[in-house]
Formats: structure tokens, C-alpha cells, sequence
């Protein structure tokens, strides 16, 4: 049987967590979701995407008596073209981007151009809310006289920024961004994740049509090193390992949009037709309503194999604690908590036609007393096998194993390459 590890315990007590932070802590977080909730997201798709040695740009900026008057988000746009911003809520914005090709920060004419007028940015904070990613697409011709420059609006800080995207980077998972003590970063203060780390589909090697993707989801304050273990000794000749970076802090509905979107786009640029999704904890959550979303977007089912382990189907009641302990609560506490109605929408959207969901759970003997019944040291068997879920599973499995320890024993990575095979 695995260890009780002290960090399983923290994952474990959301609510007892923030009663022990200190004053000053609370009033941050406080501060930080006021600003997230004050935020919007925009994201662009550069046409064609930038190539060669000069660099493509993309900024937003707001317009007063026809005059530019300030910008945010001003950042080199990546290679595939995708561009996207975290904005202040309440004014209409222009978003666009420019190749520089003379090197001088700004836009002269004749250079490629091309930007959208009143945008307005889709709230961060609001679950029913759907993100899309607009397109942009550039031109050398817009009637500017020659010689006409036009210089990069002064930056404004309070407006907001440019959110890191990751849309098959090919990386390592010892890189500190992926620390397990990040994990906790992108609970507490999502919206520093959305800056000073990247959202999105990681690939783990280079792609390879001849294999199918498999994308790991870890939970709340978890990081993709929570996977090492699986990623470490997976059996690739059959598979190739991607994982889903996100700040697990931020509504449920908002991230499984991103991962539906980043699917989406990976399917389209490599075009492969299957892939198949193995989650842990809250990233059963997020992972199965972003893959009925992606199939439902795609009109045809291209995942057809979905394997969770140790997820809180039926909630958590703890989240529901810190929920009435806190005027501000963690955002993604609301969706967490029993009977949410996040989880009501899931219970009530069935997987696609094809659709496999294999269920794998956990529980230890001498679990911690602040949880109630039978559990892994975090969530209760009843929350792991809620019957609203566990009822259209393919089959399901218990382990005597603690939370975090499940995804560390060669007999759950056994069983998952077993189901997937099949």
C-alpha cells in the first residue's frame, strides 16, 4: 500500500487549507480573483502564420476620439500562428498583428497587416461562456500612403496582457515549469499561470502519425510531473504522450474549452483520426466534458477510448466548505463541489456514441478522519464510484492505493496500456 504523503493531505482539505492561511494570504487571493473575474480572453490564428526571419507581432489596443490610445499584450507571435490575450472587461478592443519586417518596432506601410475592430473579450470567469479563436488574416494593401508608420500604442498595464499558449511544443518534463510545487501556483493564482507559465497540449517527442496520441489530464494542484511515472515507462511503440498544462484554479468549463480547442487544433494541423485520454482526480472532470465537446465540435467521434483514475465524480465536500468559508473562493471550488451545476451538466450529457470510459479508483485502510467513509486519502469511494457515472462505464477497478501513489504503481500503468490496447 502507498504512503499517506503530507501533500496528499493538503490536496485533500481545500477548505481547512485556506482557514490556516494567514490574513494577509487570504486578502491576495481575494485581490487575484477580483482581477480574473474583472478579465476577459481573446485569442487569434495569424494567416499565413509567420515564416522566415522577420517577426510577426500581435497587440491589442483601445481606441478614444478615433485615436489610438493604449495597448496591452504586445508579444512575438509564435510559429503556428496563434495568438491570444487576457483583457480588462468593459471596453471594445482592436486585436491584430503586423510582420516587422524592416526591424523597427512598428508598423510601416506596405508591410503584411491585419486587425479586428470591436472585440470584446470573453469573461475568464464565466462557465458558460465558449471560447473560439478568430481569425486574422494578412495583407500587404490597406491604402496607406508611403512612408506612412504607425507606432505601437504606449502600454497599459491594467488593461491586462498576452496568456502563453502551448500547442504541441515538443518538451521536458523536468523543466521547472512543470514542477510539482507549480501545480499549487496555478490553484491559487490562475491568472499568474495564464502569464508566467503556457496553457495548453504538450508533446513529450516529436509527432508521429504512426502512433496514437494519448493525452494525460492531472487535478487539482497537480502538475504534469504527477505523470512521471506513466510517461517513464509507457509502452510507445503504439503510443505517443502528450499532457495538458493548465491552472487547475480556473472554472472547469473554461479549461476543458481550452483542452477541446487545443485538441482540435493538433487534429487539424497533423491530421490524425484517433486519440485516446487518460485523466487523474479533477482532470476526470475537465478531461471528459472537453472531449464530448471536441467530438460534438468535430461531428465525428475521434476518441474513443477514456480512462480516469481517482476522480471525484460526485464531488467534494471539502470544496463546498471553502466555498462558505471564503467571500472568494478558488473558482474551480465551484464546480468541485457536490452537486455543482457543472457536475449536474455532466451527469447529464451522456460520452459520445464509441466512447469507452474505463473507471479505476483507489482507497486505503487508516485514511485521515476528516473524511468521512471509505476513501484514497482525498476523495471517498462514494465520490470516486457516484452511480450517475459509474453506470455507462466500460468497467471499473479498485486499487488499494492512495491518491497521489495510484499513478506510481507498474499495476494501474499495467491495466491503463491493457485498456487501451484492447
Amino acid at each position: 500500500m502507498s504512503s499517506f504523503s503530507p501533500r496528499v493531505a493538503t490536496l485533500a482539505m481545500p477548505a481547512l487549507v485556506a482557514g490556516f492561511l494567514s490574513s494577509c494570504s487570504v486578502i491576495g487571493l481575494k485581490k487575484h480573483i477580483e482581477t480574473l473575474e474583472s478579465r476577459g480572453g481573446i485569442t487569434i490564428q495569424i494567416v499565413p502564420p509567420p515564416k522566415g526571419p522577420a517577426p510577426t507581432y500581435a497587440l491589442a489596443w483601445r481606441m478614444e476620439n478615433g485615436t489610438r490610445k493604449d495597448s496591452a499584450g504586445f508579444h512575438r507571435v509564435r510559429a503556428d500562428g496563434i495568438a491570444s490575450f487576457h483583457l480588462s472587461m468593459g471596453s471594445f478592443y482592436r486585436v491584430g498583428a503586423f510582420t516587422d519586417e524592416n526591424g523597427n518596432g512598428s508598423y510601416d506601410a506596405g508591410e503584411p497587416l491585419a486587425f479586428l475592430t470591436d472585440i470584446v473579450p470573453i469573461p475568464i470567469t464565466d462557465p458558460n461562456a465558449r471560447s473560439k479563436i478568430r481569425m486574422v488574416t494578412l495583407k500587404r494593401e490597406h491604402g496607406l500612403p508611403a512612408g506612412t508608420v504607425i507606432r505601437v500604442p504606449k502600454e497599459n498595464k491594467e488593461l491586462g496582457g498576452h496568456t502563453n499558449i502551448a500547442l504541441g511544443d515538443v518538451v521536458s518534463l523536468g523543466e521547472k515549469r512543470f514542477a510539482a510545487e507549480q501545480g499549487g501556483s496555478g490553484l491559487w493564482r490562475p491568472l499568474d499561470f495564464l502569464s508566467g507559465n503556457a496553457l495548453g497540449l504538450y508533446f513529450t517527442e516529436p509527432y508521429d502519425a504512426k502512433r496514437t496520441p494519448v493525452i494525460f489530464v492531472y487535478g487539482i494542484a497537480g502538475s504534469p510531473q504527477d505523470w512521471r511515472y506513466f510517461i517513464e515507462h509507457f509502452d510507445r511503440s503504439h503510443h505517443q504522450l502528450w499532457f495538458f498544462h493548465y491552472p487547475s484554479g480556473m472554472r472547469l468549463d473554461r479549461v476543458s474549452g481550452a483542452l477541446a480547442m487545443a485538441i482540435l487544433e493538433l487534429k487539424h494541423r497533423h491530421g490524425f483520426k484517433r486519440c485516446d485520454v487518460v485523466a487523474h482526480s479533477m482532470g476526470g472532470l475537465v478531461a471528459r466534458t472537453a472531449l464530448c465537446r471536441a467530438v460534438q465540435d468535430e461531428g465525428v467521434n475521434f476518441i474513443p477510448k477514456f480512462v480516469s483514475i481517482s476522480t471525484p465524480w460526485g464531488g467534494h465536500r471539502a470544496a463546498e466548505s471553502g466555498i462558505r468559508h471564503l467571500k472568494k473562493p478558488v473558482p474551480s471550488w465551484l464546480d468541485v463541489k457536490p452537486d455543482s451545476e457543472f457536475l449536474l451538466r455532466m451527469y447529464a450529457t451522456p460520452l459520445p456514441k464509441g466512447t469507452t470510459h474505463d473507471l479505476i479508483y483507489g482507497s486505503i485502510k487508516g485514511g485521515p478522519i476528516y473524511i468521512k467513509g471509505e476513501n484514497d486519502g482525498v476523495v471517498t469511494v462514494v465520490s470516486e464510484t457516484d452511480p450517475r457515472i459509474k453506470k455507462s462505464t466500460s468497467s471499473f477497478r479498485h486499487f488499494l492505493h492512495d491518491h497521489m501513489g495510484i499513478l506510481q504503481q507498474p499495476e494501474t500503468l499495467n491495466l491503463v496500456e491493457q485498456l487501451l490496447a484492447n
